[in-house]
C-alpha cells in the first residue's frame, strides 16, 4: 500500500514519530516534512501529524489539509498530534488540551480518518528559537512559579506508543474494530 506520512516539524519530534510509525508498517512509506509533502493523489494511505504549539496544530499542517482536502476525503487517512499533555485538564468548567487538540481536525472530515491519536512529544531547549525560549521561561517562572534559568529538557517521546499507533492503523485497514 503506497503510504505518505507527512509531519509538521516545528522542532522535529513529530518527524521522529512519523519515522517510527513507518518502521512498523509492513509496506514502504514516504516520510516527509508536511511543508514539502507531495499531493496525496498518488497515495492510498495518508498519515498526517502535527506538533501542538501554543495550543494548536502547526500552520503548515492546517494548510496541507486545506489545500488537499478534497483528495484527502477520498483516501484512507490517519491523523496524530504530538504534545506533552495528552490527557488534558478540566479547569474553570472547561476541558483544555488532550483530545481538544485533535477533534477540530477530525470533525472537518465527512468521512472520518480510519485512526487518530495523541502521542507524547518533547521540549528540547537546543531546538528552541529565542522567542520560544522566552515564552517557556515566562510560563515556567511567572505562571508555574518555578525558578529556571533555561527551559528544562523534557521528553516523553515513546517509540512503543508510535508503534501501537501503527498497529491500530493496520487493524483498521484489515477491517478490525480494535
Amino acid at each position: 500500500m503506497k503510504t505518505l506520512i507527512a509531519c509538521g516539524t516545528k522542532y522535529g519530534s513529530t518527524m521522529t514519530i512519523g519515522q517510527w510509525i513507518a518502521e512498523r508498517l509492513p509496506f514502504g512509506s514516504q516520510v516527509c516534512d508536511i511543508k514539502y509533502a507531495p499531493s496525496p493523489d498518488d497515495f492510498e494511505l495518508v498519515i498526517l501529524g502535527s506538533a501542538i504549539y501554543e495550543g494548536k496544530t502547526l500552520p503548515q499542517f492546517d494548510k496541507y489539509i486545506d489545500t488537499y482536502f478534497q483528495i484527502l476525503e477520498q483516501r484512507k487517512t490517519a491523523i496524530f498530534v504530538v504534545c506533552l499533555d495528552t490527557k488534558g485538564v478540566f479547569v474553570k468548567g472547561r476541558v483544555h488540551g488532550g483530545w481538544n487538540y485533535i477533534l477540530p481536525i477530525i470533525n472537518r472530515f465527512k468521512t472520518p480518518p480510519i485512526h487518530a491519536g495523541i502521542m507524547h512529544g518533547e521540549i528540547n531547549p537546543s531546538k528552541l528559537t529565542p522567542e520560544d525560549t522566552e515564552k517557556l521561561m515566562h510560563f515556567y517562572n511567572q505562571i508555574l512559579h518555578r525558578n529556571y534559568s533555561t527551559p528544562p529538557y523534557r521528553t516523553m517521546m515513546n517509540k512503543q506508543e508510535a508503534w501501537e499507533f501503527a498497529e491500530q492503523i493496520l487493524k483498521k485497514l484489515k477491517g478490525e474494530r480494535y
